[in-house]
């Protein structure tokens, strides 16, 4: 199972925390897969793997939790993980190093300069329309010039958001153009974004896919043939 992991850092102790936690290993049954500076009320985010919720909490609490410069630590476990189509172009993860390669048909979709923008989407569901939202993401491919949709799951429902979308952009006009699509699908009550300031896998890009698609958490491409 995938979960995602909100770390708030005490002020001026960020770079400091991101250095130790940008150093995460797996253990064995944890596996930490990605890491990001956020713009938002948490820091730090971290996606990590794992099919045992209690070796999870003694692995944040050995790693995350037992830092000085973390304050308060937020999990949400995300049901039917899937990779989106358009992550099969992508051969590094990274802010730095990300590369989008050109699909048959299509040219390059990394812009100018070489770097791409690194968003997360909460999107909150109306009652009852959970599964048609759900599949309706499942159903993005690119949806607009520099957009490349990664990955989405559907989390265990609160107050905020019920389902998680990772993508990346070129550009902001790309993001707003791409929010705005996601905001018109029947059953979305309402959106908030998560930019990262930087952002890097944490194991190779074959494992993350490996990981992100075993266990409870769903392979799309088996289950567009079934």
């Amino acid at each position: 199972m995938i979960f995602v992991t909100f770390v708030d850092i005490k002020p001026g102790q960020d770079e400091q925390a991101y250095e130790v936690l940008e150093e995460l290993k797996g253990d064995g049954v944890v596996t930490p897969l990605l890491i990001g500076r956020t713009l938002a009320g948490a820091d730090i985010l971290l996606l990590l793997h794992s099919d045992k919720m209690e070796a999870l909490d003694d692995y944040l609490i050995r790693n995350v939790r037992n830092l000085v410069a973390a304050e308060e630590l937020v999990v949400i476990p995300v049901y039917e993980f899937a990779l989106l189509p358009p992550f099969d172009s992508v051969v590094e993860l990274g802010s730095e190093q990300t590369d989008v390669g050109p699909e048959e048909g299509s040219g390059e979709v990394i812009p100018e300069g070489g770097e791409l923008l690194f968003l997360m989407t909460r999107v909150d569901i109306a009652p009852g329309m959970d599964r048609e939202v759900y599949q309706a993401m499942l159903s993005i491919h690119e949806e607009g010039e520099g957009i490349t949709p990664l990955m989405t799951g559907h989390t265990f429902h609160s107050k905020e958001f019920d389902l998680l979308l990772f993508f990346l952009s070129g550009d902001l006009e790309g993001v707003w153009e791409f929010v705005k699509l996601i905001r018109a699908i029947n059953g979305v009550r309402d959106t908030h974004l998560d930019l990262f300031a930087h952002f890097e896998a944490l194991v190779p890009l074959e494992q993350f896919r490996e990981l992100v698609s075993s266990g409870r958490t769903l392979d799309l491409r088996r289950k567009e043939h079934e």
